[in-house]
This record gives structure tokens, C-alpha cells and sequence, in this order.
């Protein structure tokens, strides 16, 4: 009888803790992958404290990691197999390494190992019966030397994982233990220490975090600033070099068009007309954007404008047999905004919406009273479609007026952008929530209180 199969004879043992906590074990290690087959090692508390607190007090630069961090993933190497295991299998390197320059390797390889999310999704469910197993070999290893792991290195393995290979785990590297901490370190030291290292490693992560934050609102910021700066000059750049142009090209087409007698070169100056002023409306969308002029606010009933919105488009509805429908509030929804660039911007919206429809589908036009997450009262308004949806990627740069992504059925161009910077305006929001099928815009407006 092998020792796996030994171990599972004895899984009735009720005298070993099933919970997964109680047995030290905080979930599993990236797959080992082989062949089209997969592997699974647990992750134990004291690969989780080593290897959070490198990867969190580190300075970045992987090819030359700190010796602090070297010291503690190496200390982790020499207390923790599957985490030996785990490293050997994966080393890239010769026949043989020394503990130190595997460590260094692991820093250097971890957030490629441990930073993708697919891994997470395709773990499988551990079982108590499973997890003790692992604790059992675990308490083996515990009178054997590091070196001596590699010889049950297949019990580990077989556990959450199908039958091994015994060359293959000949093959692996011999470990040349240069640093006799990581080789020697007593299960007492790592019990001192880890209470107030795992209490340290949640302020470091927190600080980290904190300046993840800091930068982000900077760079984003920032980055924001350099656009509106591009979209700005481009703007001025195209009014002054293509509007003029543009200008001649319609006064010429119309002039033909008076003298023209054939009805479809009559048609075809007018679709000229109509995409000179669509080209003209993009420009100054543009403007818009980059430069757009003060909001003279005043108290406005949402409600009003919301029909107002609705009886613009009704006619252009029917005649593409789109179902148009507003639902507004019984009670007043007052706020303070420009009432022309917000009615602007719900045009946008329900334009698009119609865009995205074409035919014989609906358009949604909605409000509501609602609350955000700091209990601040909000209104909102929505404009739902049945059209296509948005993919993530066209969300995300759903109001970016460099995007020219164009989705079945769907334009996305600089009138969400215009809309986008009403919003601005206004110090509310707006956004896409996409689906399979269809699109929500939605603009969030804060209410008087």
C-alpha cells in the first residue's frame, strides 16, 4: 500500500480539523501544468505571509530584489514543501540551484505566476478529505530535511491532481541550500513571529494601496488633463482649416441643386448638404468638448424636460417604427442646471439610442430618484434601448472623443462626448451599462436637498 492511498484509508480520522483555517492552509497554489494535465499544491500560511510580504515591501525591480525579501521567501522555501515544490517545478533553470538564487527567481517570476485571474477561476473545490492529506504529509515533512522532500514530492501532487511520473520528478533540480536559515529555520520562530508579521503585512498592504491611490488620481488627472489640451487643439485646428472648406462645398451643392431637374442628382446634392453640416456638427462637437462655455444654471423641473426630449423624436420614431416612451415622476424632480445643455445632452443620448435601434425596436426615456453611495440624493435619468450592446472595451471608451469604435448598429462618437462634458459640468455623471443585447445611459444628477 502507497503512502497516498494509505492516507486515504485514514480519512475517517475525526480527530484531525476539517476546517481549512484549523489545518493552515489558505487555498492552492497556481496549477502545475504538464502535458495538458494539471496539478495542485496547497497554499499554506507561511507561503502566504513570505510571499505577501515581499511582493509588498518590494521596490519593483524583480531582477535585483531586496536581500530582505530574498531572506524571507528563502526562510518560507525551507519550511513549507509544496512551496519548494511548486518553485522546483516551475524553475527554468539547469539541474540543479542554490536556495538563494531560487528564491530571488520565485521574487522575480511572481507576478507573472500570480497576478492572472484564470488560474483562480479554474482551481478546483478542495476538499477537508484532500486538505488532510496535505496535513498529514505535512507533519511527515517536519522530521525530513528539504532535500529529502523531493522524494514524496508525487504524494503532494496526487493529491488534488491525477497519477505522476516518476522520471519526471527525478528530473527535478537538486537544491543546494547556501543559506542554512532557509534549511534549519525551527517551526517555533515561524509560530513567534507570525502573529505580528501577519498584523504588519496588512498596514504594509494598506500603505501600498494608499500610494496605488494617490498615483492613480494623479496619472488620471493628468492624463485627462493632456487630452482636453489635444482635443482643444485639435478643435481650433480643424474649425480654422475645414470649416471653411466645408462652407464652400455646401454653398456649391445647393447652387447646383436649384439649377438641377433630375430627381436623383437632386437627392444626391442633397445627401451632400446634410453630411457637410453632420461633418460641421462633429467640429463643433469637438469645441465642445475641449472648450466649452459657463452653465448659467437655474432651478428646472427634469420632468418637462424629459417630454420635451421625447416629443422631438416621436415623429422620427413612427417613422422608423421605433416605440418611443417617457416615464416621468408625479412630484416635481427640480434641479439646478442649465436647462439647454442638459436638454442637449438627453438628446445625444436618445439619438444614439435611435441610432442604435434602427428599426422596430424601443427607446426608453426614465427617471428616478435615487441615493449614491455617500447617501447624497440623486436624480436619474435614463435612456434604455433594445439595440446591440457595448462590448467592455467600446464602454470604456464609450466618451473618449479619440475612439472611433463603430459597433453594429452602435456609433459612438464625439455626441457622447458632448454629453459627457455636460455632465462635467454639472458635477454629475454618466454611463453605459451594456449587456448581450441592448444599452442603459444614464445621468446622474444631485438633487437639492
Amino acid at each position: 500500500m502507497d503512502a497516498v492511498t494509505s492516507l486515504r484509508n485514514d480519512s475517517n480520522d475525526r480527530s484531525v480539523p476539517a476546517r481549512s483555517r484549523d489545518l493552515g492552509w489558505w487555498g492552492v497554489l497556481p496549477p502545475i501544468c504538464r502535458q495538458s494535465q494539471r496539478w495542485w499544491l496547497p497554499l499554506s500560511d507561511t507561503a502566504l505571509v513570505a510571499l505577501s510580504h515581499a511582493l509588498a515591501t518590494g521596490h519593483g525591480d524583480w531582477q535585483k530584489p531586496s536581500p530582505p525579501a530574498v531572506k524571507r521567501v528563502l526562510t518560507a522555501l525551507g519550511q513549507d514543501p509544496p512551496l519548494l515544490l511548486f518553485a522546483l517545478l516551475h524553475w527554468p533553470g539547469d539541474d540543479f540551484v542554490s536556495a538563494t538564487e531560487l528564491a530571488e527567481w520565485l521574487l522575480g517570476a511572481a507576478a507573472e505566476l500570480f497576478s492572472g485571474g484564470q488560474w483562480i477561476l479554474s482551481a478546483p473545490s478542495i476538499t477537508d478529505q484532500q486538505q488532510r492529506q496535505w496535513s498529514r504529509l505535512m507533519a511527515r515533512s517536519g522530521s525530513l530535511a528539504p532535500n529529502q522532500w523531493l522524494q514524496h514530492a508525487a504524494d503532494w501532487l496526487q493529491v488534488a491532481g491525477p497519477d505522476v511520473d516518476a522520471d519526471w520528478i527525478a528530473s527535478l533540480p537538486a537544491v543546494i541550500w547556501d543559506d542554512q536559515l532557509g534549511a534549519t529555520a525551527s517551526k517555533n520562530d515561524c509560530e513567534n513571529s507570525g502573529p505580528i508579521d501577519g498584523s504588519v503585512l496588512l498596514q504594509q498592504i494598506a500603505r501600498l494601496r494608499m500610494r496605488d491611490r494617490i498615483t492613480e488620481h494623479s496619472l488620471s488627472a493628468l492624463a485627462e488633463k493632456r487630452k482636453n489640451a489635444a482635443a482643444k487643439q485639435l478643435a481650433y485646428g480643424l474649425s480654422h482649416e475645414i470649416n471653411n472648406p466645408l462652407a464652400n462645398i455646401s454653398a456649391r451643392a445647393q447652387q447646383l441643386a436649384r439649377d438641377e431637374s433630375d430627381p436623383a442628382r437632386s437627392r444626391s446634392l442633397d445627401q451632400i448638404v446634410q453630411q457637410v453640416y453632420r461633418a460641421h456638427e462633429m467640429i463643433a462637437g469637438l469645441m465642445f468638448f475641449a472648450n466649452p462655455p459657463t452653465a448659467e444654471l437655474e432651478t428646472v423641473d427634469l420632468n418637462g424636460l424629459i417630454d420635451e426630449a421625447a416629443d422631438e423624436f416621436r415623429r422620427l420614431a413612427d417613422q422608423v417604427d421605433i416605440r418611443l416612451f417617457d416615464e416621468t415622476l408625479v412630484q416635481p424632480a427640480l434641479a439646478v442646471v442649465d436647462r439647454n445643455m442638459m436638454l442637449e445632452a438627453v438628446r445625444v443620448l436618445v439619438r444614439n439610442a435611435m441610432e442604435a435601434v434602427g428599426g422596430g425596436g424601443t427607446v426608453v426615456i426614465s427617471i428616478e430618484s435615487s441615493v449614491d453611495q455617500a447617501e447624497n440624493p440623486q436624480w436619474l435619468i435614463h435612456v434604455a434601448d433594445s439595440g446591440p450592446g457595448l462590448s467592455s472595451e467600446a464602454t470604456r471608451h464609450a466618451f473618449d472623443p479619440f475612439y472611433s469604435g463603430r459597433e453594429a448598429g452602435r456609433g459612438l462618437g464625439l455626441g457622447l462626448c458632448r454629453a459627457y462634458r455636460v455632465a462635467k459640468l454639472h458635477d454629475a455623471t454618466i454611463r453605459l451599462s451594456a449587456g448581450l443585447a441592448g444599452c442603459v445611459a444614464t445621468i446622474a444628477i444631485n438633487r437639492p436637498r
